[in-house]
């Protein structure tokens, strides 16, 4: 009988990339806030390297504008429209118009589109941001944090 005292088939194994492997965990134990911040932050991302490629590569602004455009449908598709109210009814129809002039920037090669659709996620990304602060605080002050006396 072989007892294996590792399940993980990651663990030692030299052709696992350890910084993709940082990065799986990081979304994996991400809160659902942190990954809603962590979808901005890639579409942003997609989002400026999109720009400095306009009058360079074509494909490559088209295929980052694609990567933003399927991370905002994401951002869309995961709004709670029964408990979101008025404020998810909002955030779906500006995702919506976000997508809209992503498409057209891609079609237009337009980086003034992109940049308007970066000026905007900028600021949900801060709101996202402070929501996520807020949340942090309220649960130390509830005691949720770490046990910081000894």
């Amino acid at each position: 009988m072989t007892i294996q005292m590792n399940q993980n088939p990651t663990y030692g194994n030299p052709s696992i990339n350890p910084y993709r492997q940082y990065l799986v965990n990081k979304v994996e134990t991400a809160s659902p806030l942190m990954l809603i911040i962590m979808l901005y932050d890639e579409s942003i991302k997609m989002c400026e390297q999109a720009k400095v490629d306009i009058g360079r590569n074509k494909e490559s602004v088209h295929n980052k504008l694609i990567k933003a455009q399927k991370i905002i449908t994401e951002l869309t598709v995961s709004l709670n429209m029964e408990q979101g109210g008025e404020v998810a009814d909002n955030l779906k129809a500006l995702y919506v118009y976000l997508h809209m002039r992503l498409v057209e920037a891609n079609i237009e090669n337009d980086a003034a589109k992109i940049e308007e659709v970066l000026r905007i996620m900028r600021d949900l990304r801060e709101a996202w941001h402070t929501v996520n602060q807020e949340n942090r605080k309220l649960l130390l002050q509830q005691g949720g944090g770490l046990n910081t006396y000894s």
